[in-house]
């Protein structure tokens, strides 16, 4: 019998017996059977789902997000199978098999689109490289939970540092496509107004600063897959602290390495997402959730470069009341 069906077979039975028994054990049988009627939904193994996990390489933030995912996981019903990197070959058997695939990265989560028809969930990508998925493979069964913050929470910490009225400069990647026109929105909202720069490659990134850094206050990087490697990154450091200009970037790194201020989502926050949303009912309908970015952040601030600029940032538990729901 289908582990879904055995409750209400059972309640059946017990409903039956009820009517011929007397008052006491018509009670027990009452209790038997409300606690009956609960079963399904307390029948996990029925939606327990065989989940496959596939990463663009052993190592780095991406093996520190299945790690994450398999504590959290822990005790679900669900079973998390690893399917390999791309570096060293993915796992076709599991792949084919699981009932849901999670694609780490943009480039494992294309190549799983290419060559498997299974509902996928990418993760610990940018918006931009979300978007481009969708696009390419618009009927495919495809969400993701991507690494850029909500507008709102972003210009939330701009604002609290930033006097009103300032002008926050975004460096972007034409390629990308072109920015959230929420951030524009939350920029007013907050009392500072976005000005939007876009490069075409890599090697445009000192230019299109010296166009852009002279007529703001501050600099807002996202996550892209074009600035956001070494060289651009080195680039974006350099040319901003040579015009005194801070950065509000999107990794703790970033700031370690001279941004002023972040906030952003851990590999671990992710996994905890993941795991909270596999944990309800819905996944058992094979529904995946709505794109979005990821529910907890963090944020990190280095007064070191606050001072250097002659910049005044609140407190940290000042900071996180200001920009809500992040730990520091």
């Amino acid at each position: 019998m289908s582990p879904s069906l055995w409750p209400s077979r059972i309640c059946s039975s017990l409903a039956a017996w009820g009517r011929s028994v007397g008052a006491f054990r018509r009670a027990i049988v009452l209790l038997l059977f409300v606690v009956c009627l609960l079963a399904p939904g307390l029948a996990a193994p029925a939606l327990a789902m065989q989940v496959a996990l596939a990463l663009p390489q052993a190592g780095g933030v991406h093996q520190t997000f299945a790690e994450a995912l398999q504590r959290a996981l822990a005790g679900s019903g669900h079973t998390l199978l690893a399917a390999g990197n791309l570096a060293d070959g993915l796992d076709q058997a599991v792949l084919e098999r699981a009932d849901l695939i999670i694609a780490a990265g943009s480039q494992t989560a294309a190549t799983v689109l290419e060559h498997y028809r299974r509902p996928t969930l990418a993760v610990m990508l940018s918006r931009g490289q979300w978007e481009t998925l969708r696009a390419r493979h618009p009927h495919a069964a495809l969400s993701a939970i991507y690494l850029d913050q909500p507008a709102e929470r972003q210009m939330r910490l701009v604002g609290a540092v930033l006097p009103r009225g300032g002008r926050i400069g975004l460096l972007y990647s034409s390629g990308s496509g072109e920015p959230d026109p929420e951030l524009a929105r939350a920029a007013t909202a907050a009392g500072l107004k976005l000005v939007p720069e876009g490069v075409a490659q890599a090697g445009e990134v000192i230019a299109g600063l010296e166009r852009l850094l002279p007529n703001v206050d501050a600099l807002l990087v996202l996550p892209d897959p074009i600035l956001s490697a070494s060289n651009p990154a080195r680039s974006i450091l350099l040319t901003s602290y040579r015009f005194r200009r801070p950065i509000f970037a999107f990794s703790r790194a970033y700031v370690e390495a001279g941004a002023l201020a972040a906030v952003f989502s851990t590999p671990e926050d992710v996994a905890l997402d993941v795991a909270d949303w596999l944990r309800k009912p819905a996944p058992g309908t094979g529904r995946l959730p709505p794109a979005r970015p990821a529910s907890s952040c963090e944020l990190a601030v280095n007064r070191q470069v606050a001072r250097s600029l002659n910049i005044g940032v609140p407190p940290d538990a000042q900071l996180r009341e200001l920009v809500q729901g992040c730990a520091s």
